[in-house]
């Protein structure tokens, strides 16, 4: 959505030693926004070009990257390790032979303010703020007009009093002393994990999700997912935990979380469940009220999924509300302004009460009856009058699954209508694999 974007987008592959930047292929008859309509029968486009490598740069040392992101316009670069945060200029290398499409990377001055390194980074959409999260879980606002840190958000963090700080040091302090200590075996509780486990930016850039891990039995932090205003850099609500099956008071792990452009988050939990929230009111989405009142995680579909869900990625298209979920075998696409196809219900319309004449059992008119129901006024599933957005038509409220043959490491939208799929052929996987030790059968 950024107009200073570029045509076609960049992406930046982190491979921990080095980063690698790309620019992806134009589809064969693209306009000047990238669109194309020559697809092949399995959906994908025909490329023009193919992609093409811009550049790698390599971190000196031993070091390894923790995290690293590219700014929607392409211009910047921010890369961080367990010691320092460093901000680096994309250029172009126009002097060099060839089409000039070359870049080169310049280090910039680190932002003033006490950003030492990162675990997670954020880019607004707009360019103008990187998020970064530290491992003890503090979200710096980084102005990068005027090289400021605006703020520093902890209100997500427990607030520990001093007794319980006191407490803690002589629990290390015990620790350290006991020499029996170091022999027993390392617990689950004890490795402990990264106080923010996931970081996500509104398309308009007025929110921020921070999902927050527990600290294990002993410890003070509880789960939790929580949205905060970037306009004025407060928190704005913490979202109430999703009534599945075992959660019980507390949120269960989140394993991929993606902002709509309308504003609804959705989270992808164990088990292949997803719940929708509405950031601004902090409540349940239509779509995932219909679940809860079905008793019901997510839709069948996305349950029979192979693997966990593990990435999520909104339509960038203007109030579009499809969602592509991703495991490692399988991608699905489900459309959040239709009502969810569950056991006894009308697909892609509202659940059917026990008034209808029929017992509560889905009309035989099903075809008929979704499209009247879709133009009807009454439906809390808005947003698209009942029809798929971001191109294609989808068959009402059932997610599209497609089982993959190779293991799939990316799926995302980079612009309205179209999604970029990374796999890793598994010849590749199999490559890696060192060959068995042939030993004789007989003797030795």
């Amino acid at each position: 959505q950024n107009a200073s974007a570029p045509t076609p987008p960049l992406l930046l592959c982190d491979h921990a030693r080095w980063l690698d930047l790309w620019r992806l292929g134009s589809g064969v008859g693209a306009d000047l926004a990238g669109k194309t309509n020559q697809k092949r029968h399995d959906g994908t486009v025909k490329l023009a070009c193919a992609p093409k490598h811009l550049l790698r740069a390599k971190l000196g040392g031993k070091r390894r990257t923790a995290c690293a992101a590219v700014s929607p316009d392409g211009k910047l670069v921010a890369a961080s390790d367990t010691h320092a945060l460093r901000l680096f200029e994309v250029r172009s290398d126009l002097d060099g032979a060839g089409d000039g499409e070359g870049m080169t990377l310049r280090k910039l001055e680190s932002p003033l303010g006490h950003v030492t390194c990162a675990h997670l980074l954020v880019f607004t959409p707009d360019g103008k703020v990187l998020v970064a999260v530290s491992v003890t879980g503090a979200v710096h606002v980084i102005d990068l007009e005027s090289w400021e840190v605006m703020q520093s958000l902890r209100q997500h963090l427990p607030q520990p009093s001093p007794a319980a700080v006191a407490l803690a040091k002589a629990q290390r302090r015990e620790r350290r002393e006991d020499t029996s200590y170091s022999q027993q075996p390392v617990r689950a509780a004890d490795l402990g994990s990264p106080a923010v486990s996931h970081a996500v930016a509104s398309a308009d850039g007025q929110w921020l999700a921070v999902v927050t891990t527990s600290a294990g039995a002993a410890g003070r932090r509880e789960a939790g997912v929580h949205v905060y205003n970037l306009d004025s850099l407060k928190l704005h609500v913490s979202l109430p935990p999703p009534a599945v099956a075992g959660a019980g008071a507390s949120w269960p792990p989140v394993h991929a979380v993606a902002f709509s452009p309308t504003g609804v988050l959705a989270l992808a939990l164990g088990n292949n469940a997803v719940v929708a929230y509405d950031a601004e009111s902090g409540k349940l989405s239509p779509w995932s009220v219909a679940l809860a009142a079905a008793k019901a995680t997510a839709p069948p579909a996305l349950l029979a999924m192979p693997g966990q869900i593990c990435g999520l990625s909104f339509d960038p298209t203007p109030g579009s509300a499809v969602l592509l979920c991703q495991t490692s075998a399988a991608i699905a696409r489900v459309d959040l302004a239709v009502a969810p196809s569950l056991g006894g219900e009308l697909n892609g319309t509202r659940v059917p009460s026990a008034g209808n004449g029929n017992g509560g059992a889905p009309s035989p008119k099903r075809r008929r009856t979704k499209n009247k129901a879709t133009t009807n006024g009454d439906n809390d599933f808005g947003g698209s009058n009942g029809k798929a957005a971001a191109g294609g038509s989808h068959s009402g409220g059932a997610p599209k699954v497609a089982a993959l043959d190779d293991p799939c490491l990316f799926l995302g939208y980079f612009a309205p209508g179209r999604a970029l799929l990374v796999e890793r052929p598994w010849k590749e996987v199999l490559k890696q694999i060192p060959e068995p030790l042939y030993r004789h059968r007989f003797g030795t």
